[in-house]
């Protein structure tokens, strides 16, 4: 039940930044590219944590559902590339596709917290990500 977010930032000369990164060939600015999309997306976390619905275990709750799990299980996965944040996983937290993207046949309404933390967040990730991109050209590019 993947599918892409509506929420993306474009930067100009990225995609050329990427190419010269990738011909260069070294490890420590890939290293260094690749921590700049990181530290630049877990500005999010707080706030996808926020967002995220609070789970309430009633009296038809099954006993293995734990409150708080969704929570727990957003994540930053960042390559040279991009970066995502993600919640849940198929085998600890397989219904997090189900409450953020909904499940008609189910009756669980859409509850969209990852789109809402980055319309909220997004010139701050925009900012941070400039600022942080700016710093490994300077000190790997510029340093020649």
């Amino acid at each position: 039940m993947a599918r892409n977010s509506a929420y993306t930032i474009q930067v100009e000369g990225l995609r050329e930044l990427q190419r010269n990164v990738r011909q260069l060939r070294d490890r420590e600015l890939n290293k260094a590219v690749r921590e700049a999309n990181k530290l630049s997306a877990q500005v999010l976390l707080p706030q996808a944590v926020k967002e995220s619905p609070d789970g309430h275990r009633d009296a038809k709750s099954s006993k293995r559902y734990r409150p708080g799990k969704l929570d727990k299980s957003i994540k930053v996965v960042a390559s040279t590339k991009s970066a995502v944040i993600k919640a849940g996983s198929a085998a600890r937290v397989p219904y997090a596709a189900a409450i953020h993207y909904g499940y008609r046949k189910r009756g669980i309404s859409p509850n969209r917290f990852l789109f809402r933390a980055m319309a909220r967040k997004s010139d701050v990730v925009a900012a941070t990500y400039e600022r942080r991109i700016a710093g490994v050209v300077r000190d790997y590019l510029e340093s020649d």
